[in-house]
């Protein structure tokens, strides 16, 4: 699953190298640079490309260091989990992969039913705008059994709602856009309606820790932080790791992890 993660990112970027060095030489017989701003316009294509041969290359070398690793299924549910390592994963649509910081494979988010028409949007929208379009997101386990999913309505106020594999509502989250420039202000509530956790995050870098009214921690991200004996498996730069409570009824993290899934699906990768 690593593997052919890292595999498609590699296609990905050489095929929009590709693409920028052919719109390069285009622009370059069409119209020859007569002056340092066209001279200019022309070298940042350039360099745009080189930085897609650059991504293809570290990810070929990712590919290779991984590919011979078996990565095995979690035995363990997704529901009952302590922490999740988060993989936004190359696609036309904002996906997440989900492991266990050991790698084993626990899930994936990925949309349902998208309809064809929404498409060339994707190849035009960073993520964080792609989610603003109201589709459907599926939590699946390893083994592709779909335990719920969460639809996202609303621009001035985001409003996601949680829905389990029946189609039956189990919770809302609300997020308030645009209120605070640099933190994301929200809350869980359940099916009742009744606000059963308060979320923000901090600053650019969307760190939180997110506490219930009772002041029981539910959940703790650090941007930046990944344990290092584990570094050997996932290699990026950045590597996105929620720790979860173990403390939760079943209703409370299905919502703690779809609440989760679409705060990373909506952040752009820096």
């Amino acid at each position: 699953m690593i593997a052919s993660m890292y595999e498609r990112r590699m296609k990905a970027a050489n095929r929009i190298a590709v693409v920028i060095f052919l719109i390069g030489i285009v622009v370059l017989l069409i119209d020859w640079p007569d002056s340092s701003d066209d001279w200019f316009n022309l070298i940042s294509i350039g360099i745009l490309g080189l930085l897609m041969i650059s991504i293809a290359r570290s990810s070929r070398q990712k590919y290779l260091d991984v590919k011979d690793i078996h990565i095995p299924d979690s035995n363990v549910p997704l529901n009952e989990l302590d922490h999740l390592v988060l993989k936004k994963e190359v696609s036309l649509f904002p996906r997440l992969l989900l492991f266990e910081k050991s790698g084993f494979f626990a899930g994936v988010v990925k949309p349902i039913r998208v309809i064809s028409l929404l498409y060339p949007l994707s190849l035009l929208l960073r993520d964080s705008l792609i989610m603003m379009i109201p589709i459907s997101y599926g939590v699946f386990n390893n083994e592709n059994n779909l335990l719920f999913t969460f639809k996202k309505s609303g621009i001035k106020q985001s409003t996601v709602i949680i829905k389990n594999e029946k189609g039956k509502h189990i919770g809302t989250y609300e997020q308030d856009n645009f209120k605070k420039i640099m933190n994301i202000t929200g809350r869980l509530k359940n099916a009742e309606g009744d606000i059963i956790l308060p979320v923000e995050t901090q600053g650019l870098a969307g760190d939180f820790t997110l506490f219930d009214k009772q002041g029981r921690q539910w959940a703790h991200f650090y941007h930046g932080y990944f344990p290092y004996e584990y570094t050997d498996l996932f290699s990026d730069t950045e590597n996105n790791i929620v720790y979860l409570s173990d403390d939760l009824d079943k209703s409370s993290k299905r919502l703690l992890i779809g609440l989760i899934s679409y705060m990373f699906l909506t952040r752009n990768s820096r």
